[in-house]
């Protein structure tokens, strides 16, 4: 019966799993902003913000049509933006993304996963505002 307790003090391993569940917080960045360190110091642009957690808004670029990712795009003209992967089976996600049209101000939480001089940033967004 001994084995009983020690079973139900391996349940307190769930105590573990709520960790990664405490609230992430997401610096505040600019689009525009970081379009600009990207162009003047890729090196320092991915040292700042890859890895990190971002709440980046700025106009809608382009909408992929197999709802894989949308672009956050900076002011002016640039060929580099925020690539936003979507999560897959995302309702929510999904749901939000029919309902924008390009050049619409959106807010995207999410950690940014790559940072290059050719293709920008690239984000898995974890959620719209």
């Amino acid at each position: 019966m001994g084995g009983g307790n020690n079973s139900s003090s391996s349940t307190s391993s769930t105590t573990k799993q709520e960790t990664p569940q405490q609230p992430i917080e997401y610096m505040p960045a600019d689009v525009t902003a970081m379009d600009q360190e990207l162009e003047n110091n890729a090196a320092a642009a991915q040292k700042k913000y890859k890895g990190k957690y971002v709440k980046v808004s700025g106009r809608l670029g382009t909408i992929d049509s197999d709802m894989k990712y949308i672009s956050i795009k900076p002011e002016g003209f640039s060929i580099n933006g925020i690539h936003c992967t979507l999560k897959k089976n995302d309702k929510a996600q999904e749901d939000y993304v029919m309902g924008l049209s390009k050049d619409q101000w959106v807010t995207a939480y999410g950690k940014i996963t790559d940072v290059g001089e050719i293709m920008g940033y690239t984000m898995d967004v974890d959620k719209f505002e």
